[in-house]
């Protein structure tokens, strides 16, 4: 699991409001996709996934605030799966 967290804010800016989820829990996601829009008193911002994979936890629903540094949601990506899939063949 790869988890997304809440960086690279404008300097002085210490937390955000989660304006939207472009995915929802079980969607596929590719690296680069814009997952989420946060809005700081700057202005909005928006996170892209750092990685491809399954959208597999979402922590923060639409309209809450989030510091600087917490884990926005969980990426499950195609590795784990196939770790898994071995495991279960043993």
């Amino acid at each position: 699991m790869v988890e997304v967290t809440l960086t690279n804010l404008p300097k002085g800016v210490g937390e955000a409001t989660i304006q939207a989820w472009y995915f929802e829990e079980g969607d596929a996601i590719v690296q680069g996709d814009e997952i989420v829009e946060l809005v700081t008193e700057e202005g909005a911002v928006t996170l892209t996934a750092p990685v491809s994979g399954i959208l597999a936890e979402v922590y923060y629903d639409e309209g809450e605030t989030v510091e600087q540094g917490e884990v926005l949601c969980l990426i499950e990506t195609e590795d784990e799966d196939d770790e898994e899939d071995e495991d279960e063949e043993e």
